[in-house]
């Protein structure tokens, strides 16, 4: 079997345990050729020889982090302790994926995103901007994570489902369906969020996709109001990132 890549003695500035690769053939999916330089790595094990998996730029693989299948890494992200990139899977600009933390299928983690502990991301799930997502949580099938939210416990993120703004979802709560959450917004405990709703802030109100806006009072009556124009704005707006990406 021919070498995809080997190990030149270039290293990094900040970590002299790492070395920068070099492609030995080209690699047509992401556009490399032979004698490309790639990015750094601690080990052969931190990449596979086999596949189409590559690391750019400056981007980090160490410890007894792998990237394997058809995965790329790039820009300055940080992949290291037991975390697994394979599959499809891109992570990029300054994401750090750690411990014992997955990313595969076609799922996307980049920005200052974070993935650690347990946690997986994998489907078609996008995770960017300060996202936290760690212990054991999952995100999964067409879901996004962004903002400074964060999904830990045993949390799960799926469906069509989104997560942003400074929200917390943890313990055993999930979003699925179409519903989105946002705002300071904190679901725990076994809450299934469902449906085409979006969670606002801790008023745990509810925006309808006619425009209009529910929340629960002290008595769990039911309260009906219009939605103002700003909430309905940045869901569409949010939606429409999504969709672009």
């Amino acid at each position: 079997m021919k070498r995809k890549y080997e190990i030149t003695d270039i290293q990094p500035p900040d970590n002299p345990k790492l070395f920068r690769i070099r492609a030995l053939r080209d690699i047509t999916k992401y556009n490399i050729k032979a004698g490309d330089l790639g990015g750094y790595i601690e080990k052969e094990s931190n990449l596979s020889q086999t596949d189409d998996c590559w690391i750019r730029m400056d981007a980090q693989v160490f410890g007894n982090a792998r990237v394997y299948g058809d995965a790329v890494v790039f820009g300055d992200a940080h992949i290291f302790g037991n975390a697994q990139i394979y599959g499809t899977g891109r992570v990029f600009d300054n994401a750090q994926i750690y411990d014992n933390a997955r990313v595969f299928d076609h799922a996307q983690v980049y920005g200052n995103a974070q993935v650690y502990g347990n946690a997986q991301a994998f489907g078609d799930a996008l995770l960017y901007c300060n996202a936290q997502v760690l212990d054991n949580a999952r995100i999964y099938g067409i879901s996004g994570v962004t903002g400074n939210a964060r999904i830990y416990g045993e949390a799960k993120v799926h469906g069509r489902g989104c997560v942003y703004g400074g929200a917390q979802v943890y313990a055993y709560a999930q979003v699925c369906g179409d519903a989105w959450v946002t705002g300071d917004t904190i679901l725990n405990e076994e809450m299934l969020i469902c449906g085409k709703c979006i969670i606002i802030n801790t008023t745990s109100q509810i925006y309808y996709a006619d425009g209009v806006t529910a929340c629960f009072d002290e008595n769990k009556e039911l309260i009906v109001n219009r939605t103002s124009p700003d909430v309905e704005f940045e869901h569409h707006k949010m939606l429409a990132m999504l969709k672009l990406l």
